[in-house]
């Protein structure tokens, strides 16, 4: 299809607190999300992003419209007018996005050239639920629910066009995530405990553990996490890749999980067994994660930067519906300062509402939604010289 370029962008006032330029990306009147957090859908240079519009609360739920956003341009074009699978896959900071057509089609789009190709003519896995590609863009993976009610992380192998089911649960999965260095071993929350009940019909959801593990990508062997219950509250569900040293960082439930203002002003933010902080840092190797101390936030949605120093959070210290802060920590020196003051998302049950924060691979803009109008937009953040080296 022809790509026809629409000039969207606007550039807003720079941030009071941090001197970030903010650029809102779209202004089209349908719901507009950047996708998600964890895996960021961009170009390896940080010039191009992926993003998802339709008249829904969440346009990653088909059918929507899968579009580009030139953040130099101040541009954005339609990609693909009917996409199939729920959610699209990248490798993060590939610019290489794959998808699902209404006909059948794998497609793989590169944001740099915007050429497609597809790669599977007839797609007939069970996996429709798109997540993750490995680095090598062999494999594509994500969960699938099995027709008796059980779950599995399915590979597909996009070089002979088959599948595996790596690994199989009773118990709910989600947020797979390849290791997007060397895409050895998957990332996967398990929600322990919440099954199906056949007898009843329904979910059982009472004294669940969230938590997360590792999945071999070739042999299926699972090495466990010391998350969730007894080592901390459950997660979030939130989590990324810390490059390649083996570790993820995660944000971990806070106390009661409240959000009106009027009860976290009483302070006494989180769980005791971690009450410097909700985002800690683990691998298999731990006996319990290291604690990222920055006590007055309450983070919610995470992704780590591609070098792996940096993490950036969206913050509910404020409450919902907020003002939202964007806050941006250095890892390895404990230092952390907001980036965005108000991020203008409202923290809301729908996807739109959600920041969704994530780094270009240069680390010098944070892509992230605000629906501070109604109507969820994508925005940039671009961070100013002294504002990184403020955090060494």
């Amino acid at each position: 299809m022809a790509i026809y370029w629409h000039a969207e962008g606007l550039d807003l006032a720079d941030d009071p607190a941090s001197g970030a330029a903010i650029t809102r990306l779209t202004c089209r009147p349908l719901s507009n999300i950047n996708i998600y957090c964890e895996q960021p859908y961009t170009t390896p240079d940080g010039t191009r992003i992926a993003y998802t519009r339709a008249a829904t609360p969440d346009p990653r739920v088909p059918p929507y419209e899968l579009c580009v956003a030139d953040i130099t341009r101040l541009r954005t074009a339609l990609i693909e007018p009917v996409v199939a699978s729920t959610l699209v896959a990248t490798s993060s900071w590939s610019g290489l996005i794959y998808y699902l057509r209404p006909n059948g089609e794998l497609i793989c789009v590169d944001l740099n050239t915007l050429e497609k190709r597809i790669v599977i003519t007839h797609y007939d896995m069970p996996l429709t639920h798109l997540e993750s590609v490995s680095p090598d863009h062999r494999f594509l993976a994500g969960a699938v629910r099995l027709p008796d009610n059980t779950f599995a992380i399915a590979r597909v192998d996009l070089k002979t066009q088959d599948y595996k089911l790596l690994y199989r649960s009773e118990e709910t999965l989600g947020h797979v995530q390849f290791n997007p260095v060397h895409g050895r071993e998957l990332l996967v929350q398990v929600n322990k405990g919440q099954r199906y009940d056949p007898k009843t019909g329904h979910w059982r959801r009472d004294h669940v553990t969230v938590t997360h593990i590792y999945v071999n990508t070739e042999t299926g062997a699972v090495r466990e996490l010391p998350l969730g219950p007894p080592h901390t509250a459950n997660t979030c569900g939130h989590s990324a890749w810390v490059a390649d040293s083996g570790r993820i960082g995660v944000t971990v439930n806070w106390k009661g999980m409240v959000y009106r203002k009027e009860d976290l002003v009483k302070g006494d933010l989180h769980d005791p067994r971690h009450p410097d902080g909700n985002f800690v840092t683990v691998s298999p190797d731990d006996n319990a994660p290291a604690v990222f101390k920055a006590p007055e936030h309450i983070f919610n949605h995470v992704n780590v930067s591609k070098c792996g120093n940096y993490f950036v959070c969206d913050s509910y210290r404020n409450g919902v519906p907020g003002p939202i802060e964007l806050v941006v920590g250095n890892i390895r020196t404990g230092k952390y300062r907001t980036l965005v003051s108000d991020c203008g998302a409202q923290g809301g049950g729908a996807a739109c509402s959600h920041p969704h924060a994530y780094f270009t691979a240069d680390t010098r803009r944070v892509i992230y939604n605000s629906d501070r109008t109604g109507i969820c937009h994508v925005h940039a953040a671009r961070m100013t010289d002294e504002f990184l080296a403020s955090l060494e």
